[in-house]
């Protein structure tokens, strides 16, 4: 079995979201008639694009934070973080869709599974640092 199934699982989450979620801007395109390169005219195609993007720019940040709080504090934890990630992410969405003013709890779950794996990766590095 692998080292690190729950922070696999989240990881591979986290993958098939994007996808689903880039799948949604395609469908977008073609439902609304919005063809490449053009990134508006339809609020519908900017909402799934918006969600799209932010999701990938969120990425760049939760999958390195992920792996260094596996490494540091168990798989456990991070399967945990990144589960609470993805469901503030799927809220995120679920919100931005049905009006963009109602994405904020889905974006403040995410953002605090985000920073307190990422303070913890921290605080833990350091205590190692410093206690050998």
């Amino acid at each position: 079995m692998a080292a690190y199934p729950f922070t696999m699982l989240g990881t591979l989450g986290a993958v098939l979201m994007t996808i689903i979620f880039m799948a949604r801007v395609g469908m977008a395109r073609g439902k609304t008639g919005i063809k490449a390169p053009a990134m508006s005219g339809s609020e519908e195609f900017e909402r799934a694009n918006r969600v799209h993007l932010n999701t990938v720019e969120q990425m760049v940040l939760f999958l390195p934070v992920l792996w260094i709080f596996a490494t540091l504090a168990g798989d456990l934890y991070a399967g945990i973080g990144a589960l609470v990630w993805l469901i503030g992410r799927v809220l995120y969405s679920q919100g931005y869709m049905a009006d963009p003013g109602k994405r904020e709890l889905g974006f403040m779950i995410g953002g605090v599974a985000l920073l307190l794996m990422f303070l913890g990766s921290t605080g833990l590095l350091v205590w190692g640092l410093f206690t050998g």
